[in-house]
């Protein structure tokens, strides 16, 4: 990827920063976008909560056990949650999803 560092610091202490847009629709370049610093190469090989597949990338929620989502699944999550109203508003985040494990039930398994 090339690009320009517009920095005021020294070159000794720029780090490059990386930024993803949707390809999906149209942008201006002064419009900004969040990183999507949740989506990962699953390098360690974990199953998707939802369908116990291994694929990489995937998302990586934060909750405590930090599940694995892959991409279709986490799609998919997002449709239905979005058709059902269910998103979530935080002052802070804007609308966000609460982790698929809350609604699998998965935090039953983990009582004694």
């Amino acid at each position: 990827i090339s690009g320009e560092n517009v920095s005021p610091l020294p070159d000794c202490c720029r780090l490059p920063e990386f930024y993803f847009k949707c390809g999906a629709h149209p942008t201006s370049d002064s419009e900004t976008s969040v990183a999507l610093n949740l989506i990962t190469t699953n390098s360690q090989h974990i199953t998707c909560i939802t369908c116990t597949d291994i694929r990489s990338p995937v998302l990586v929620f934060q909750c405590l056990h930090r599940h694995v989502i892959c991409l279709d699944c986490f799609h998919l999550y997002c449709v239905t949650m979005l058709n059902d109203r269910k998103f979530i508003h935080d002052p802070v985040l804007g609308y966000s999803l609460p982790c698929v494990g809350k609604f699998l039930g998965f935090f039953k398994l983990f009582l004694p």
